[in-house]
């Protein structure tokens, strides 16, 4: 067995819009040296109108996510979040790799980089997301980010026919040959992908699904769907692109990719060379200590991560499941008046 030194912790929440709304709570949780981690979500509440529709299905995570005693120092923490609905398969609808570049500790982020650390989204992402500058754009207008759609009315986006990938599709969808969030359309263009943030490059993804599935057209009658979620960590090695905007390096006076490592472990007192790679960031401890080791350390398949979670401290896979059920009211009619008649 692994001795998977680390603990994740989160919160959450789901929202549905229609004509009525309602709002539930999506925890995650979890503790001890395995990092046994379980996450319920209860459903909102159920949405009432006369046709029996949801227009959209949104989440708004929040995490706490910890480790300690690594081998490796942790620079970067990829996360992605999947949506199923109902009889559906799972498409991710947002991942973001953020940089872990310095200590933070304020009202919505708490960051610690090193070989036990912390990243906590203490806010709902969305909110978490708003604060940070790069959104203020003063030459357009300001983009606001917003919870996370899992449905809606305009569905998945068509991601084959838009084209333009950096590799292929597959690639695209397994996240292993994906480029830049700014190689896709954001959430705020025309057939934008829902939850693409390419101002902070983060998102990359749309919808899961339509809402057809959920919808309730039947009169008179309540129905459920269920939803479920998959959430995925991998903790992340910082890399020299990274470290050389740390503030007590400011850049790097040398092109030698070992004299930067060596400045680098010099003036960042979490970090030492043989932590450091010099392209892509590598999950942490890859083939050490038991922990499973990959070929290709720098670009893993997001179904390769879900498969290794029970094998490798840097990986932590989890699911909730929710329902939100659609009430369409029974039809009726009636005439109520008078004919005021009159005679003379």
């Amino acid at each position: 067995m692994v001795n998977r030194r680390s603990v994740l912790k989160a919160a959450g929440g789901i929202g549905i819009a229609g004509a009525a709304s309602g709002l539930g709570v999506l925890t995650m949780s979890g503790g001890g040296a395995a990092a046994e981690i379980s996450i319920s979500a209860t459903g909102p509440a159920t949405v009432t109108n006369d046709r029996g529709d949801i227009s959209q299905v949104t989440v708004n995570p929040q995490f706490d996510l910890q480790w300690e005693g690594l081998d490796d120092a942790v620079g970067k923490v990829f996360y992605l979040v999947e949506a199923k609905v109902g009889d559906g398969d799972y498409w991710p609808i947002f991942r973001a790799t953020p940089w872990l570049t310095e200590s933070v500790n304020d009202s919505y982020l708490q960051i610690e980089p090193g070989t036990s650390g912390r990243y906590q989204v203490k806010q709902p992402l969305a909110q978490t997301l708003n604060r940070d500058d790069r959104f203020d754009d003063s030459d357009g207008p300001d983009i606001e980010a917003s919870p996370l759609v899992v449905a809606d009315e305009q569905g998945r986006p068509n991601y084959e026919d838009v084209g333009g990938f950096p590799g292929d599709y597959d690639g695209f969808r397994q996240g292993n040959n994906i480029g830049s969030a700014s190689d896709y359309p954001g959430t705020h263009e025309e057939d934008g992908y829902q939850n693409n943030y390419h101002d902070i490059d983060a998102g990359y993804y749309g919808a899961a699904d339509d809402t057809s599935e959920i919808d309730n057209g039947a009169d008179g009658s309540e129905e459920s769907t269920t939803i479920q979620l998959r959430y995925t960590f991998e903790l992340q090695r910082p890399n020299l692109s990274q470290l050389g905007g740390h503030p007590n390096v400011d850049g790097f006076d040398s092109d030698d990719s070992e004299v930067q490592k060596q400045t680098a472990a010099e003036n960042i007192d979490w970090v030492e060379v043989e932590d450091i790679d010099s392209g892509n960031s590598k999950i942490v401890m890859n083939g050490e200590d038991g922990n499973q080791g990959f070929g290709s350390p720098d670009g893993i398949t997001y179904g390769t991560l879900q498969n290794n979670a029970e094998n490798h401290v840097g990986i932590l896979v989890n699911t909730a499941s929710f329902d939100v059920t659609a009430e369409n009211l029974e039809s009726d009619s009636g005439v109520t008046g008078s004919s005021n008649t009159n005679a003379s």
